[in-house]
């Protein structure tokens, strides 16, 4: 186990290929994704997860390791109704010309369920770019509703998907890119 956790240690942060970056700036993804309630004394409706397939995503580079990304999704077969639209700005450390893009997010949600509600989300996410144009992307967010707010509990919102780039990425940066 442990020479497996080093392995992936190894390949997620030794190799480099073009992400998102200014010069490659639309993505688009779509993924699974779920919002995971717990449970609190019987006050959740509905099942603990509710699934959402397809997550469907948008992002553009803005400047200096800032993105802008929309979402959309919604629970399809489910006993319970959840259907988001996302907006958030992720800021990926300077990592952008990398294959593995750690980024962090705050962004803002409008949930319809029974009722349609606001959310404020923070959250982080990876994507691992596994060629010039495709990419796996994870990302976890908290999307947090006041406690005023019945229809609508804070909760956990992971996703994992995949990602394509509306431009080839360069695999061999030249010197002069930087």
């Amino acid at each position: 186990m442990k020479i497996k956790v080093i392995i992936i240690f190894l390949l997620v942060f030794s190799i480099h290929i073009k992400s998102q970056n200014k010069q490659q700036k639309w993505t688009a993804g779509i993924s699974l994704a779920g919002a995971m309630y717990t449970l609190d004394a019987g006050k959740v409706l509905g099942s603990q997860l509710v699934f959402q397939v397809p997550r469907i995503n948008i992002s553009r580079y803005m400047f200096k390791g800032l993105s802008l990304d929309f979402g959309f999704a919604t629970a399809l077969g489910d006993t319970q109704t959840y259907t988001t639209f996302d907006g958030a700005f992720r800021f990926d450390f300077g990592q952008s010309n990398y294959n593995v893009v750690p980024y962090i997010l705050i962004g803002a949600s409008s949930l319809k369920g029974k009722v349609i509600t606001s959310t404020i989300n923070i959250g982080v996410g990876n994507t691992f770019w596994l060629s010039s144009k495709y990419g796996l992307n994870f990302q976890l967010i908290y999307k947090y509703s006041k406690d005023i707010i019945q229809s609508q509990r804070s909760h956990l919102y992971p996703s994992l998907g995949f990602v394509y780039s509306f431009s080839a990425r360069n695999l061999n940066p030249r010197i002069w890119q930087d």
